[in-house]
């Protein structure tokens, strides 16, 4: 019999091209991609040293931590991401791609000196396996940065609980009965999604074993789906104010955070 394929991968798989192609796109999802990147730099303090990036993608950090002097391994369950990666950055001894999932990572105890997670961990079954996993691989004193999305965001919780879900209903009375079970538009893990709010992913990673050292809120998008990509421009200018801090708002208001912590060393 065939393997039966998890729903978010055949989905990444469909959607690998378009979600790659969103970086280079003046769009409110272009926007949101380009800068969590920016603050998962910002906040990356382990130059020169064996970096992880689990869920990395169509490697789009990759040539970024390879110029700090890192050796780099992207980790990523969709087929179709890893091709784009490989056409992206090609593999030699600095640079490893491995398909593979966060909730089992065929990698070494204690290897890396830096784990990246982002946009991962909220549709996960079992994210508290996933943290576990990424700390395994990392060395004592090594940095986890791992993007959580905000539970109590506006903007998040109206895209989960209302927007994604009317869209869902609409492709599947246009697609008709044939295809209502695929969800083909936005595909059934984001039914799944699990939102934290921030004392909640800080209480996470410290429960197994990680010390949180920084929080970094990101992307201040004011205007809800779908008038955000009717007024894309008007959308990412208000967003960037926050976010490039000549705006001061509430960081309830940020779609997530960006969480820096480090594993503990053994006593």
């Amino acid at each position: 019999m065939p393997t039966e394929i998890d729903p978010a991968v055949e989905f990444f798989n469909n959607t690998a091209d378009r979600y790659h192609g969103q970086y280079y796109k003046e769009t409110p999802g272009g926007y949101h991609l380009r800068v969590r990147r920016e603050k998962v730099l910002e906040l990356f303090d382990q130059a020169g040293g064996k970096v992880v990036d689990v869920g990395c993608g169509p490697a789009e950090r990759t040539e970024a931590l390879r110029n700090m002097g890192c050796s780099f391994w992207g980790v990523d369950p969709s087929a179709r991401m890893l091709e784009i990666a490989r056409r992206r950055v090609k593999e030699d001894d600095s640079v490893h791609f491995v398909q593979g999932t966060a909730t089992r990572l065929e990698l070494p105890d204690n290897f890396f000196d830096a784990a990246l997670c982002m946009g991962v961990i909220d549709a996960l079954r079992n994210p508290r396996q996933a943290i576990r996993e990424m700390l395994r691989v990392l060395k004592p004193g090594g940095t986890l940065i791992i993007s959580f999305t905000n539970r109590c965001s506006p903007y998040a919780w109206w895209r989960r609980s209302v927007f994604y879900p009317l869209v869902s209903i609409w492709h599947s009375l246009r697609d008709g009965r044939r295809n209502a079970n695929r969800e083909s538009a936005l595909g059934p893990h984001m039914k799944q999604r699990v939102l934290f709010r921030e004392n909640e992913a800080n209480d996470l990673l410290q429960s197994e074993g990680a010390t949180v050292l920084d929080s970094v809120a990101y992307y201040y998008n004011v205007l809800p789906s779908p008038i955000d990509e009717v007024w894309p421009a008007a959308a990412i200018w208000v967003a960037r104010q926050f976010d490039e801090g000549r705006w001061r708002g509430p960081r309830w208001l940020a779609m997530g955070w960006v969480v820096k912590a480090r594993k503990k060393s053994p006593l």
